[in-house]
Order: C-alpha cells, then structure tokens, then sequence
C-alpha cells in the first residue's frame, strides 16, 4: 500500500504545520478520496505521497519500502495537478512531453489522439493537454497516482471523460488512486472511500514539536 504515517511539514522552521501528523493508506487498486475546503493543505500532501516534498517528521512507503524510483523508471507514485500548462514545457510537443515518461511506449488512444502528438501544449484545449497529463503519468507505470483536483477547471463532459478513463485503468491494472479534491459530489462518484481532512489528524496532537 501506499502508507503515510504521523507525516508532518512546513514550509519554514518557524512557519505553523501544514501537515501535522497525517495518517492515510491507499491499498493498490483502491481510490481513496480526500475531501475538505480549499487552502488546508491537501496538495502538499499530495506532493509529499509523491515524492516531492520532504517530511520533517513520520514516514512514506510504497509497499513497505520507502519511495524511491527504481533505476530507469520514474517514481512509484505520479501526481497530475490541476493546472496542466504548469506542468508542461511550453517548447516541447506533445510527442516530447510523453517521451519523458517512456520513449517507447505509446500512449493510450483514448487518452491520447494521434493528430496531437507534433502539437505544442498551447495548440491544444485545456481538457486535451489534462488528458495528456494523465497519459504521461500512467505511461511511467506508477503504482500510486495523486490526482489533485485534476478535473476542477474542466468543463462536466469532460471532467466525466476524463474520470471514466482514469477510473477504468486503475482497475484495471490495480493502480492505487488519491484522488483530492474540494467538490464531495465527485469524490462520492469515482471513490471507493472518502476521508476528511480532519480525519487524518484524529488522535494527533497537530501543535507537538517534532522528535528530537
């Protein structure tokens, strides 16, 4: 599973918790839900289940083991942010953007049309570049991904397409799912289970220093 237990950080020795104490587990294959109101911290714990960031205190695993990339293949757990232009380089097409994550491998049609491929990310819509966003993440093989508020800018059709899809290959090949987001209606619809903000923290003492 992809654990996260008694995990603390902030951006600052002297800056308050953004995250203190967070204990959540994703099984493989499960989507997992985490609900609660913008601006509380729940990207940077995204970025902590993925790597990106660093915790001060507790510890990450994947499968038991701490989350690092194997040699030639990137990190177990993806994450796909809500903005995708910002996760993007502007000057590769989307060809090169996919071949970051595997040269050889090509990508899902559903997700990915052909005719987009020598297309520059401004040349294609908001809901297409999300699309190869999700494409690139599942194309590194992760066993985890974080999908933080992926779909929060999109239009209903496509937010629907794009879950259906994301939904259909976690199953599939049992990828575990974080799925963040601000809307519950939506995380009632794709998650197997919804957890609180408030609920990672139960039991925690969120103002205790870390251990020395």
């Amino acid at each position: 599973m992809l654990l996260l237990d008694g995990v603390r950080f902030r951006y600052g020795p002297r800056s308050p918790w953004v995250v203190a104490g967070a204990r959540l587990a994703v099984e493989p294959g499960e989507i997992v839900g985490l609900h609660g109101p913008s601006g509380v911290g729940k990207s940077t714990l995204g970025r902590l289940a993925a790597g990106l960031l660093t915790p001060e205190a507790g510890r990450i695993e994947v499968d038991g083991r701490p989350p690092r990339p194997a040699p030639g293949r990137p990190h177990p757990v993806q994450l796909v942010l809500q903005h995708p232009q910002h996760a993007v380089d502007p000057r590769w097409t989307i060809r090169e953007v996919l071949a970051e994550a595997d040269r050889n491998a090509a990508p899902d049609p559903e997700l990915v049309a052909e005719h987009w491929l020598d297309r520059y990310p401004h040349e294609v819509s908001g809901g297409e570049l999300q699309r190869v966003n999700l494409a690139r993440a599942l194309l590194a093989r992760p066993r985890y991904l974080v999908a933080d508020e992926i779909s929060a800018s999109l239009d209903a059709l496509t937010q629907a397409r794009i879950w259906y899809l994301l939904l259909d290959r976690a199953r599939s090949e049992r990828i575990g799912v974080l799925a963040i987001s601000h809307d519950r209606a939506l995380l009632d619809a794709v998650a197997s289970r919804v957890v609180g903000w408030a609920e990672l923290f139960r039991g925690v003492d969120q103002s205790a220093a870390v251990p020395a």
